[in-house]
């Protein structure tokens, strides 16, 4: 998609009573999924399982605890392949990201949703914001999103207290215009502008910014997956992140809205971004 293609979001259009999609990754998650999908909010419109080949019972626990899920084949690696693959399978109003270590809890959906009817396009969680903690981040990966989290604030203008966290929710009409798209195959990522791995947090909430949308914070707790081991790589997705905002400076995203003038806003600053 050219990057002058300009694009409406008619935020009057958007349905009172939204249908609510959440979209969890999953690869070998079988002992964690019971400990996430029990504890869905009622009125889930649809659940869908982005599976990486998963070599236990993913699949099948899966099934078990909601045989109304959605499952699909990730078809290039890393996370942020699995996510696209999600966000662009949907059908529903509002599409909820999810991790299915157990870390996020999903009682805390409501409050997203919450704050998407309350007029904001994105919400995105934050464990560093008042009322908010993690149980499981390291000081080094503290100190990294600290920085990269500051260098974002500068570049693109915002005062987010968290910047790679994967706890979001967003209108799915904001998709188009932030030019998400299905990775199907590795090689299409330079096609895309965009990589596959853990950085897609990243590029999601810094191409809101830069196209003006409204983007608030939810306080969230995070918690250590409960089993297996993380696929997070602290220094190798840290660079990636750092060239994914690097990339996403230099990229222009028009979008013509109903309103003159829109602003990102954070709960914990009510007169939003100047």
């Amino acid at each position: 998609m050219s990057a002058r293609k300009a694009h409406s979001i008619r935020r009057d259009l958007r349905s009172n009573s939204p249908r609510v999609a959440v979209v969890i990754p999953t690869k070998n998650e079988e002992k964690n999924l019971a400990h996430v999908l029990p504890y869905l909010p009622d009125g889930i419109f649809e659940v869908i399982i982005v599976d990486a080949k998963s070599k236990d019972r993913t699949r099948e626990v899966a099934r078990e605890l909601r045989p109304d899920c959605k499952i699909i084949d990730q078809q290039a690696r890393g996370k942020g392949s699995a996510l696209a693959a999600g966000l662009c399978s949907t059908n529903a109003d509002i599409v909820v990201m999810l991790d299915a270590d157990g870390s996020m809890d999903p009682r805390e959906i409501p409050a997203y949703v919450g704050a998407l009817m309350a007029g904001a396009d994105l919400a995105k969680g934050s464990r560093a914001a008042a009322g908010s903690r993690s149980e499981d981040i390291t000081i080094i990966r503290r100190l990294g999103n600290w920085g990269l989290k500051t260098l974002v604030n500068f570049v693109f203008k915002q005062r987010w207290t968290e910047l790679a966290y994967g706890y979001a929710a967003m209108w799915t009409d904001i998709l188009e215009p932030l030019d998400i798209h299905k990775i199907d195959y590795p090689a299409k990522n330079e096609i895309l502008g965009y990589g596959h791995g853990f950085e897609i947090e990243t590029l999601l909430f810094t191409r809101a910014a830069r196209s003006g949308l409204r983007v608030v914070e939810i306080s969230s707790v995070e918690f250590e997956r409960i089993h297996g081991a993380s696929n997070l790589q602290t220094f190798v997705d840290g660079w990636r992140v750092l060239k994914c905002i690097g990339r996403e400076r230099m990229r222009y995203y028009p979008i013509h809205t109903t309103e003159q003038h829109i602003r990102s806003e954070n709960p914990l600053h009510p007169h939003g971004s100047q």
